[in-house]
């Protein structure tokens, strides 16, 4: 099994590429981690932003294990920014038979900023996008290969990425 973390800052095209990988790749899954805890589960827990991060990234976890102990896809890819220790904890999965790549998206903070296709950015959301560029969110130093996306279309990113893979499988 392959699995395919796509990063990045909010607004840097994750899951418009994800899916597109999906449909690209033989007997693939996409997992939009911001969906496995809604914000109202949140606040019905109680949790604090953070603490729901880790409850996405527990929940993640759980269907990895799952998926590679029942052999239910070749690819597993899905879409959150994640730091170190995730990559780390991702990255230790790797086997004769597992690997993990984190593949960053990394249009300029400029091209960020802007509502991109269909999505109406929120203050929050604007306000958050400033925050992960001030921590490298889109330049980390642990990802496998970081994409200028910011004057591509996503088909073009989604291409730079299955060459990336096709390489790696070489």
């Amino acid at each position: 099994m392959l699995i395919l973390n796509i990063n990045g800052p909010i607004n840097a095209g994750k899951t418009t590429v994800s899916k597109l990988l999906v449909k690209s790749l033989p007997d693939a899954s996409f997992i939009e981690v911001d969906d496995l805890l809604s914000d109202e589960e949140e606040d019905r827990l109680g949790l604090s932003m953070e603490d729901g991060w880790r409850e996405r990234v527990d929940r993640l976890e759980q269907i990895i294990w799952q998926k590679k102990a029942d052999n239910s896809c070749r690819f597993l890819i899905f879409a959150y920014p994640i730091v170190r220790k995730n990559y780390e904890r991702w990255k230790s999965y790797e086997d004769g038979q597992t690997h993990f790549f984190n593949i960053t998206l990394s249009p300029s903070l400029e091209k960020c900023l802007m509502n991109r296709g269909t999505r109406e950015l929120t203050e929050w959301e604007l306000s958050r996008i400033r925050q992960m560029y001030e921590e490298h969110c889109h330049d980390p130093d642990f990802s496998d290969l970081i994409i200028d996306n910011g004057d591509q279309t996503p088909e073009q990113t989604a291409q730079v990425v299955l060459d990336f893979l096709k390489k790696q499988s070489q």
